[in-house]
């Protein structure tokens, strides 16, 4: 059983990987804005970033949660490890593909620009979030191994610092996405 760790040691180990969370998130919302703000289809590509982020943290929150508690009651194994990847994929080409439809019901009830075929609308998501959840899933491991390995808790640090992360891979692969694809 997992010894509870004191409120102090907590807030000792969080509060570093927080504020990191909080800067990083700030710059990717920075670069986002001067990256995607040229394109003529913005008013429709802004819809999709909402719920991308959202969709990666809540697909990479829990992988990051169920690795590091592998770890911590000693049962990671290569098995367990696969298993989670492949659920936190599924997840994410269903999710993203309903991003896209609900993208398109927007666009076609509030803005009416039709700037983008239906099937941009669904590839965008899908391809940014599978390219995101490439970055996210070893960088996330890896972290988790490194925290726990120093003897530090990886709940309290790993999601906060991966929340960064994350958000920067999300800004860069949803901006390679629309660039690969060739979106106005």
């Amino acid at each position: 059983m997992e010894i509870q760790d004191s409120k102090g040691k907590i807030v000792k180990e969080a509060f570093p990987s927080e504020l990191i969370s909080i800067i990083g998130d700030i710059l990717a919302g920075i670069v986002l804005s001067l990256l995607i703000l040229p394109f003529d289809s913005f008013p429709v590509l802004i819809l999709m970033i909402p719920a991308l982020l959202s969709l990666r943290g809540n697909l990479s929150g829990p992988f990051i949660a169920r690795t590091s508690r592998d770890f911590i009651i000693g049962h990671f194994s290569r098995r367990t490890w696969i298993e989670n990847v492949l659920a936190t994929y599924t997840l994410s080409i269903i999710t993203a593909f309903f991003i896209g439809i609900f993208s398109f019901i927007l666009d076609l009830i509030l803005f009416k620009l039709f700037i983008l075929p239906i099937l941009y609308l669904i590839l965008i998501p899908m391809i940014s979030i599978i390219l995101t959840l490439t970055i996210s899933i070893p960088c996330s491991t890896g972290l988790n191994y490194l925290v726990f390995n120093r003897g530090l808790n990886p709940n309290n640090i790993v999601n906060p610092v991966m929340t960064a992360i994350d958000d920067f891979s999300t800004v860069f692969c949803f901006f390679l996405t629309i660039i690969m694809l060739g979106v106005p």
